[in-house]
């Protein structure tokens, strides 16, 4: 027993420079030292002197091996978080690349939706024609109307502009009149069909405006007609620009 103590002794003067700078001292220096230590201290403690020796050496062998697992654990935990890093690098890059795609998009939407409404101030119409002495909307034309409203709706810059008429056939007072209910019918229809009233504008010449001057049944047709205008409002307009 007193030989174990000698040899244990002498393994601690051996390390104890190690031991002594333990806060300084590398993860695998201490684990070999521990390693060391322990195993000297088992082997001693069931083979004598040479299981001490014996065991210094086995723990010795362990210390490196847990130094060497620690080491790799370590390198393995940086490298994980390099590449958390380089993916949050990566995911910022993949956001900024969706903003700025999204961004010209939509710079590039609303330059389309700025020279079509600009096209519209050029003015853009069509005509609803009436039998005479009729208001009523040939039911045809009345689908016309559906499909304009449906294409306008959702675009509040574009206004309509209902300019009615009525052949000179008649009293002139009676021809106003029929030019007002013609455009009071019209009026209804883009209301109906889901066009917001605040953007309908009517007016009713009667047969101030009237084209055939001579008397002419197939021409006359022409002149029993309401105009339907799309007009921009540029008020509207340059907000969005």
């Amino acid at each position: 027993m007193k030989k174990i103590c000698a040899l244990l002794l002498s393994a601690s003067v051996i390390h104890s420079p190690l031991a002594s700078a333990e806060n300084d001292t590398p993860t695998t220096v201490k684990n070999e030292t521990a390693g060391f230590g322990i195993g000297a201290l088992l082997g001693g403690l069931i083979g004598g002197p040479p299981g001490a020796v014996i065991g210094a050496a086995g723990g010795t062998i362990y210390g490196n091996y847990t130094a060497r697992k620690t080491d790799t654990i370590t390198t393995l935990e940086q490298k994980l978080q390099n590449k958390d890093i380089e993916l949050a690098a990566l995911q910022d890059e993949i956001t900024r690349v969706q903003i700025n795609h999204a961004s010209h998009l939509q710079a590039v939407a609303l330059e389309g939706k700025q020279a079509s409404l600009q096209n519209l101030g050029n003015g853009i119409s069509f005509s609803i024609y009436f039998r005479t002495n009729d208001t009523g909307i040939d039911p045809v034309l009345n689908t016309h109307i559906h499909d304009l409203v449906k294409l306008i709706r959702d675009v509040p810059e574009i206004r309509v502009q209902i300019e009615a008429h009525a052949d000179e056939r008649g009293l002139p007072s009676y021809n106003m009149q029929l030019s007002h209910n013609r455009a009071r019918a019209v009026q209804a229809e883009l209301i109906n069909a889901g066009l917001p009233a605040v953007r309908i504008q009517k007016y009713a010449y009667g047969e101030t405006r009237a084209r055939t001057k001579i008397i002419d049944p197939d021409n006359y047709v022409f002149d029993r007609r309401v105009d339907i205008k799309l007009t921009l409002d540029s008020g509207s307009l340059n907000q969005h620009i």
